[in-house]
């Protein structure tokens, strides 16, 4: 006869560790339902529509929920119309978490603006496990003040609800420059000075670089995956280098979506290989 292993016999999440208030405990809950017993975590992303409006491959994001619901994935990142009209698919034990960008950004002539689309009282009662907002950080001095004050308050209204915050610092010049690393870095460093529970940023293709981000942040690192074909580095090989340096795992979509859906589900099984190594 087998005997079954019991979870609180089990080493929880390291982001699962008890709180001493009731927002501190919702918010150690959800994390721990983010990230696997090995603190890592695979998220796909179909949150692009609240910025980008239609994009190929992303024409139905209903029915992409649907296909990649199967293949492995710990987490969906999400707008709130998606959120809301695919929650029969999360009611279950088990399930995916559902992380929920609130906010978009839009620029023209080298200014930007960024608002919240959703309210926290909404997101907490659509359930999610987290809330994201988009952190750019090659603007102006001006704009950077905002957007500070903006993650601030974010993250002081998720508070009160326990909702974890990722915040994602970017660079959205195109072509990046050669000082959008510098960029990101000095980013991710404010992002979690203000808060961040998760911070979500570019790999920036220096191993010994990013080791040290995510050994003096405090806080979990994931690295996106940017439009299909912007790296000429193969997304496995890019993954595992990241895993390696310390990466808390991956946030990846366009690199997956826009793939025929057998080529995204053999990718997908490799990459749960690499962010999930322990996982039987």
């Amino acid at each position: 006869m087998t005997t079954s292993t019991r979870p609180w016999t089990e080493t929880p999440t390291p982001y699962a560790a008890a709180g001493s208030t009731a927002a501190s405990s919702g918010k150690a809950f959800r994390l721990g339902r983010i990230f696997g017993r090995d603190g890592n975590t695979l998220v796909l992303p179909a949150d692009h529509g609240t910025m980008l409006g239609r994009m190929p491959g992303l024409e139905d994001p209903i029915e992409l929920v649907r296909a990649f619901l199967p293949l492995g994935c710990d987490g969906f990142l999400l707008g709130p119309g998606v959120i809301q009209r695919t929650q029969p698919w999360f009611a279950y034990r088990d399930a995916p978490a559902r992380l929920l960008t609130i906010d978009s950004y839009w620029r023209a002539q080298d200014i930007g603006t960024s608002v919240l689309g959703i309210s926290m009282a909404r997101a907490a009662a659509l359930g999610v496990d987290a809330v994201k907002i988009l952190m750019p950080w090659d603007v102006g001095a001006r704009e950077r003040a905002a957007m500070a004050k903006l993650v601030g308050d974010v993250v002081t209204a998720a508070e009160e609800y326990g909702l974890p915050v990722m915040v994602e610092p970017i660079v959205l010049s195109s072509p990046r420059g050669a000082d959008a690393a510098t960029i990101e870095g000095d980013g991710c460093r404010i992002a979690a000075e203000l808060g961040a529970d998760i911070v979500k940023v570019a790999y920036p293709g220096d191993a010994d670089l990013f080791a040290q981000w995510c050994d003096e942040l405090g806080v979990p690192v994931v690295i996106l995956g940017g439009p299909a074909g912007s790296s000429t580095q193969p997304l496995t090989e890019l993954v595992a280098e990241a895993m390696a340096a310390g990466a808390r795992g991956i946030t990846i979509g366009r690199r997956l979506w826009q793939r025929p859906i057998d080529e995204a589900t053999a990718l997908v099984a490799e990459l749960v290989s690499i962010v999930h190594p322990t996982r039987g």
